[in-house]
């Protein structure tokens, strides 16, 4: 979706400058995929609208393929807007209702070729806007698992698009079994499963029938559980925390390209740290997605002091 930043502080109301830009948890994960150097491929709706033009020239910018993206003339394209404030104090305001990503279908996801897909990538952010939308987002994670595709599914919950709903807990939920690798932070694991303890919650998801879990766990780094593994993995320092809204996108890009490397999960656990903490230190939620080479001299500058790491 587009997004607008506030250039000065104040409500939205009253912010009367903006700089125009691109956001979505999936399309900040597409970014990071690609300047981690694999191919990322983004499925979508788009309007044929200005955004949509905007959008376009952004994917082709960071190298993304927008084959997948189907053109809905009858819809606009989505927006966001987000204030100019310290870290996690942000007003955030979305207009992403029956906007033309919303209107995804089964037929969408029926047509996909995904023979040379790797990971499928997906949030719990898209499937709760829509019924359309959750119907083709089930349909894609049976593809995948079908198709023997791994699934990194990442609840991304927003509690300004809902927050006790229960029949989208219930599908989060639902999708979190289903997926190869389940993604959530630890209080939004919490918050769908009622558990507090990190290796409670990966076994009540691997019994579920996820077979990897990892939890973020912010300043305390990331626990990590499959049938054969666990472990926690420290997070890496942070010069200057200045935005942590895309800190999870981040951690989910260094994951997956982890794990298309075919690393160890604790080992990819250990990238998507790093991409995650080089991220909060950038003011949008994509500029600071690293390169590989970026990526390896941050991991070599700052492994040895993450005991230092500011809490975010």
């Amino acid at each position: 979706m587009e997004l607008l930043l506030a250039q000065e502080e104040g409500r939205l109301s009253d912010v009367r400058n903006f700089y125009a830009t691109v956001t979505g948890a999936e399309l900040n994960v597409a970014v990071g995929i690609s300047r981690l150097g694999l191919t990322a491929r983004y499925m979508t709706r788009l309007g044929a609208d200005p955004r949509a033009e905007r959008i376009r020239a952004f994917m082709k910018a960071n190298d993304i393929d927008d084959d997948l993206v189907i053109t809905d003339p009858e819809h606009q394209t989505g927006c966001m807007m987000k204030s100019k404030a310290a870290p996690g104090e942000h007003e955030i305001y979305y207009f992403r209702q029956k906007t033309a990503a919303s209107f995804i279908s089964e037929d969408d996801i029926n047509s996909l070729d995904l023979s040379d897909i790797r990971a499928v990538h997906i949030t719990g952010i898209f499937p709760t806007i829509s019924e359309t939308a959750e119907k083709a987002c089930r349909r894609l994670i049976q593809r995948a698992n079908d198709e023997h595709i791994t699934v990194v599914f990442d609840p991304d919950l927003r509690g300004i698009l809902w927050t006790t709903d229960k029949h989208a807990l219930e599908l989060i939920n639902e999708f979190a079994a289903k997926a190869d690798v389940f993604l959530p932070n630890l209080n939004e694991a919490e918050k769908l499963c009622g558990l507090t303890e990190p290796n409670d919650i990966a076994d009540h998801y691997l019994n579920m029938g996820a077979k990897k879990v990892v939890i973020t766990m912010g300043k305390n780094g990331a626990f990590y559980k499959s049938r054969v593994e666990s472990g926690i993995v420290p997070t890496f320092r942070a010069d200057e925390v200045v935005n942590t809204l895309g800190a999870g996108d981040a951690f989910a890009a260094g994951l997956i390209s982890g794990i298309c490397d075919e690393l160890p999960l604790g080992e990819a656990v250990v990238r998507a740290n790093a991409v995650g903490c080089i991220q909060i230190q950038n003011n949008s939620d994509n500029s600071g997605l690293p390169t590989m080479q970026q990526l390896r001299e941050y991991m070599l500058d700052h492994r040895f002091v993450v005991e230092h790491c500011n809490e975010f």
